[in-house]
């Protein structure tokens, strides 16, 4: 494997109700009296999102990396100088290291999983891409997974969110709307079909007393239809999955600009507590997904090398030269529940329900609570 050294260096809109309503938060009591029209309709707010990592054998999965997970490093030379040089190293050899324009020209090719298993769906992709999920057992496409599972960034399991995501995320719970789920039926706590929607809610998420996303909160909806989505699916077993569709949201920076997914599925579950658990995949536009990466550089990230192997593990829609633009991604997700309202008029449209969708809940695995 040829690697090259890379130096590591390479607003939020906020609303109220107006007069129609006094508060944002609305007495719980009140909303326990306002029910639903011919259906049930269950609120979540998603309290825990990041690329879905699969880590169980590091070695399998990345057996060069595995051999030392700092092989690559950046040593400072010549205190006594105000600009250090910066010396890079390689498998305990010094290595050439470049800087921009060079560096873009240049692929580090950095090692990518080679392990068999990554949580996904399958989205039609080319059988030789397919992983396994551990969970379902079939073939799923995750070429995003087969491109960052090897670097540092990468290597946590719920319920720590991937170095990269971590902060970003934090700092947008704290800034930003958050993200809105609302489940509707006829009786959510049996199986049959149902309808999901997504929106953004006018204000940022509410912590409790551990830093995590607090629960049963209630948040006015955001009535732009520019992350508004409409999503039919259906419970089975306790599994709620959707069909095939498109999913949009804004994003807030320094988190992802935006969450873009084609070809989108869902699988999503009930655990103890009350929270949903579960993954979202499809295709997503590589070029907006490292850009978290190329515009800020986050430490513990070899950057360019993350850049050229999502260019060269692309696996959807090819341009005029042949290079695909989208590329096979899952993330995965928390959510708590929560109180809906509308922006117009105040009505409820959603209730924080702790009941388990489809009457069953699996046994919690993992905290919703971001790390400080």
């Amino acid at each position: 494997m040829k690697l090259k050294a890379y130096p590591c260096g390479v607003a939020s809109r906020h609303g109220s109700l107006g007069s129609k309503i006094a508060t944002i938060t609305i007495a719980a009591p009140l909303l326990l009296a306002v029910s639903v029209a011919s259906a049930e309709t269950r609120g979540y707010l998603i309290s825990w999102f990041a690329v879905a990592t699969n880590n169980p054998d590091f070695a399998v999965n990345c057996p060069e990396a595995a051999k030392d997970p700092e092989r690559v490093k950046f040593v400072a030379v010549g205190d006594e100088v105000p600009h250090r040089k910066i010396v890079s190293h390689v498998n305990g050899r010094a290595a050439p290291t470049l800087d921009y324009p060079d560096a873009a020209d240049e692929d580090p090719n950095i090692e990518t999983v080679v392990g068999k298993y990554a949580y996904g769906f399958d989205l039609g992709g080319p059988e030789a891409n397919k992983f396994t999920d551990p969970d379902t057992h079939t073939k799923v496409d995750d070429q995003l997974w087969r491109a960052v599972g090897c670097t540092k960034s990468f290597q946590a399991t719920p319920p720590v969110l991937p170095y990269s995501e971590t902060a970003p995320w934090g700092t947008m719970l704290d800034t930003s709307p958050g993200y809105a789920i609302q489940i509707s039926g006829a009786d959510l706590s049996k199986d049959g079909p149902v309808t999901v929607t997504l929106d953004r809610t006018l204000r940022h998420p509410e912590r409790d007393a551990s830093g995590g996303v607090r629960s049963g909160v209630s948040y006015v909806i955001d009535p732009s239809p520019r992350s508004h989505n409409v999503l039919q699916g259906e419970i089975k077993d306790g599994i709620l999955t959707i069909k095939p569709s498109f999913i949009y949201l804004t994003g807030d920076m320094p988190f992802y600009p935006q969450i873009d997914l084609q070809n989108a599925h869902m699988r999503i579950h009930s655990e103890t507590g009350g929270k949903i658990v579960g993954y979202w995949g499809g295709y997503t536009d590589w070029h907006a997904w490292i850009y978290t990466f190329t515009a800020r550089p986050a430490g513990g990230a070899d950057n360019l090398g993350l850049y050229f192997a999502l260019k060269k593990n692309a696996d959807a829609d090819p341009d005029s030269s042949g290079q695909n633009q989208k590329i096979s991604i899952t993330w995965r997700l928390e959510a708590v529940p929560a109180f809906f309202a509308t922006d117009a008029d105040g009505k409820v449209v959603a209730m924080a329900s702790y009941d388990g969708l489809g009457g069953k809940m699996q046994q919690t695995v993992a905290s919703a609570s971001v790390a400080h």
